[in-house]
């Protein structure tokens, strides 16, 4: 049996990440990061084609093409581009090898008028009955956001949300619940929020919210290891089907499989919550 576990790849193609201090991954430790993954079961991967210089994950598609096969694969396309989504499918599917992909999610659903959100989930319904991919959805970032994708597209198969210890907006959402029940896959992003929740001695301007030192402060109070409170608190929300990780090194993972497996850690993760969009958000984020 496969784990619940995805392997993000964009710092495979960028330096992501508020806390990434290894920027862009060489060669060799992404061969790493797979070898693990593989060891460990995961046998799931979340990747994105760059159409825009400032948005998606550089060149990761490509750098995943070797083992492309050996995983099901989550991608994405922008409903708002000048290459029409069929294309832009197909050109991630070149750069992976691969004749489909196990999902597709539209990036950028929020931006999107009412027409183009009619035009997208058509165009995306079309590339699954072709069989380029098994599960179309959307990416989103809210509750009205994958409402709204619901009264769209004719079968939503998949979503993809952020959630994290201090983002828990949809922990309670009936709109998931709902989805989940329907047989719909979840899948879960954002569960560290780009490290700062790993990092107590971080030195990136939001490392200093009152929500984050709670949080670490916490942690430090009951001897508990951040990672662990983070999958621990991931563990217990019943509609998460896929949780994406993204890490920096095979030991980050490793780390990560290892609490993964272990009994999660009981505590009040509600009192965590963060009520403060621009720290929970990162559209929100202050950018240099």
């Amino acid at each position: 049996m496969g784990s619940r576990l995805s392997l993000g790849t964009a710092q495979w193609g960028t330096p992501y990440g508020l806390t990434n201090v290894r920027g862009e991954l060489s060669d060799n430790e992404v061969a790493e990061i797979v070898q693990a993954a593989l060891a460990a079961k995961i046998t799931a991967a979340d990747t994105h084609r760059t159409t825009d210089p400032r948005q998606g994950y550089g060149r990761a598609q490509a750098r995943l093409r070797p083992w492309a096969g050996q995983f099901q694969i989550t991608t994405k396309i922008y409903g708002r581009s000048e290459i029409p989504i069929g294309e832009q499918l197909a050109l991630s599917l070149m750069d992976l090898g691969v004749p489909g992909v196990h999902a597709c999610l539209v990036h950028d659903w929020a931006e999107l008028t009412g027409d183009e959100r009619r035009s997208t989930a058509r165009s995306m319904e079309a590339a699954r009955t072709d069989g380029h991919v098994t599960k179309v959805g959307v990416s989103a970032y809210d509750e009205a956001e994958v409402a709204s994708a619901a009264l769209y597209f004719d079968s939503l198969d998949v979503v993809q949300v952020p959630a994290s210890v201090v983002d828990q907006r949809l922990v309670g959402s009936g709109v998931l619940a709902a989805l989940g029940e329907s047989g719909a896959e979840i899948q879960v992003r954002s569960i560290f929020l780009q490290g700062l929740l790993l990092e107590p001695r971080a030195t990136a301007p939001l490392a200093a919210h009152p929500d984050i030192r709670a949080f670490h402060l916490f942690c430090e109070a009951n001897a508990i290891d951040p990672l662990a409170a983070c999958l621990s608190f991931i563990n217990g929300i019943n509609w998460a089907n896929t949780v994406v990780i993204g890490v920096t090194g095979a030991d980050e993972l490793q780390q990560i499989t290892d609490i993964w497996g272990q009994e999660p850690i009981t505590a009040d993760w509600a009192q965590f919550a963060s009520s403060d969009a621009t720290l929970v958000d990162p559209r929100l984020w202050a950018r240099p």
